[in-house]
């Protein structure tokens, strides 16, 4: 408004001086009239020429929101320079940002001093331009668990999680999360939210105790869960009050046990083969001779043996167990025949005495064995012996019992019992009499057993008993 002002000041001025200098042309020399009317123009015209000069924008303000950041020549660089700040903000931070104020630029008339160089502008616009910083969460069964500065730092941490749990020598075919993790991009404020790949490692494998329940399966002991779950026998007692260590296990049993738990678990599983054993088929033969207590193996007949492959799978480093892949048959099974007696035995009843149940080896003693108490007697022999009761009495227990594996328990009256363990084959069932002499089961190799043999034993009112003070 003032520069329009002042320029019709000028022209007014003007116009009244050569008007002034017509009507004095009557009176003087033209020449010297005209000679002034020039002088007049040309000072005028500076003077307005320099005016006009002083008033032409001559660069650039830039401004962030309403705050004047610098000033430059070309209006294009600003938003140049911005992109440059926002590339060094990326660089320094290692990952990328969402700016968030806003760039403006308005056109003004500088001095030289006034205008900045485009690294002084840079810099000022790193540390004055508002940010978002794009980083990248990890989300655990739909909750935030971490958040890191980029993706691949994101997937770092969650290989280094799997690599925690792959032995070394050991190809782990199929390596992944128990639980459902997942990556998403976020918009945080600030660093303060961010964490570096071994922070996010360490945070995810953090360890909370958590119980686990266990069902016992065959051949299970105490001993070996314990082995299993990197555990001791005294935590799994812990857990578990009615337990006793020299308890028995049952099959399908349930017991607690308190395992680490991280935020993260891993799931691997390593393929490996094994070969296992086809029972073989038997077929049996009645004899109307002999006593149902006679039993005769005519052909014995051969177990087959099958290649399994299988994944053996572990959560954590622990083993949960295997999942068969295929079976191939490497041996067909050979059928074993049997003859076996109808006629009704004479009544059972215990005798009082006892007699060896088996022939055999005798390959450890009763009492004190490795440190520890041999409750009976050990008798080796193949696989398929035949043992017999001892005396005449009632089946009280028969089919797997813990580290005993399959036996068969006889109540003879009068505060006597007698074990017969680790074997291959059960003939009795619980509740049926026996009588003495009566073949009962075969010899095997189940439960905590380092070979084919009679673990037997002499209990009177449920303490163990040397047998060779009672065997006649």
């Amino acid at each position: 408004m003032c520069y329009i002002l002042i320029k019709k000041a000028i022209i007014n001025f003007m116009e009244e001086t050569i008007m002034s200098s017509l009507e004095k042309v009557q009176s003087i020399d033209m020449i010297k009239y005209f000679r002034l009317f020039v002088a007049i123009i040309v000072v005028t015209a500076v003077f307005y020429l320099g005016f006009e000069i002083s008033q032409t924008p001559n660069a650039y303000s830039v401004l962030l929101g309403e705050e004047q950041v610098g000033i430059i020549v070309e209006e294009v660089l600003a938003e140049d320079l911005l992109k440059e700040a926002k590339l060094c903000i990326e660089e320094d931070l290692g990952g990328t940002i969402d700016i968030c104020s806003e760039l403006t630029v308005e056109p003004i008339r500088a001095s030289q001093k006034e205008i900045i160089a485009k690294e002084e502008l840079i810099f000022k616009l790193k540390n004055q331009i508002s940010y978002d910083i794009n980083a990248y969460s990890i989300k655990v069964d739909g909750v935030e668990q971490a958040v890191l500065i980029n993706n691949n730092d994101a997937q770092a941490v969650l290989e280094k999680i799997k690599a925690k749990y792959i032995e070394e020598g050991i190809k782990a075919e199929l390596i992944s999360f128990v639980e459902d993790v997942k990556v998403e991009k976020k918009l945080v404020k600030s660093l303060d939210d961010i964490i570096s790949v071994d922070e996010g490692v360490t945070l995810l494998t953090k360890s909370s105790e958590a119980q686990k329940i266990y069902t016992i399966e065959e051949g299970d002991s105490l001993w070996g869960v314990s082995e299993r779950y990197n555990l001791t026998v005294e935590d799994i007692l812990k857990a578990n009050p009615d337990l006793e260590e020299e308890g028995i296990l049952q099959i399908g049993q349930e017991i607690s046990l308190n395992i680490p738990k991280p935020i993260l678990s891993v799931m691997t599983k390593e393929e490996f083969k094994y070969t296992e054993p086809i029972e073989k088929p038997v077929r049996y033969e009645k004899d109307d001779t002999q006593y149902k207590t006679y039993i005769k193996v005519v052909e014995p007949g051969e177990e087959g043996e099958k290649e399994i492959t299988a994944y053996k799978v572990r959560i954590n480093g622990y083993e949960e167990g295997t999942e068969i892949i295929s079976e191939k048959v490497l041996k067909e099974p050979k059928e074993s025949v049997v003859i076996v007696g109808t006629k009704t035995p004479p009544p059972k009843s215990a005798t009082g005495s006892f007699r060896m149940p088996t022939s055999g080896r005798l390959t450890s003693t009763f009492g004190q064995r490795w440190g520890r108490f041999h409750a009976g007697i050990d008798l080796a022999g193949p696989v398929g012996t035949p043992i017999y009761a001892a005396d005449g009495g009632t089946v009280v227990e028969a089919g797997w019992h813990g580290g005993y594996g399959y036996l068969v328990r006889i109540n003879h009256g009068n505060g006597f019992e007698t074990y017969y363990a680790h074997l291959s084959k059960v003939y009795v069932s619980v509740g049926q009499k026996v009588a003495k002499g009566e073949q009962i089961a075969a010899m095997g190799s189940t439960g905590n057993s380092t070979g084919s043999h009679l673990h037997f034993e002499i209990r009177l009112n449920g303490e163990a008993k040397n047998p060779y003070n009672y065997l006649k």
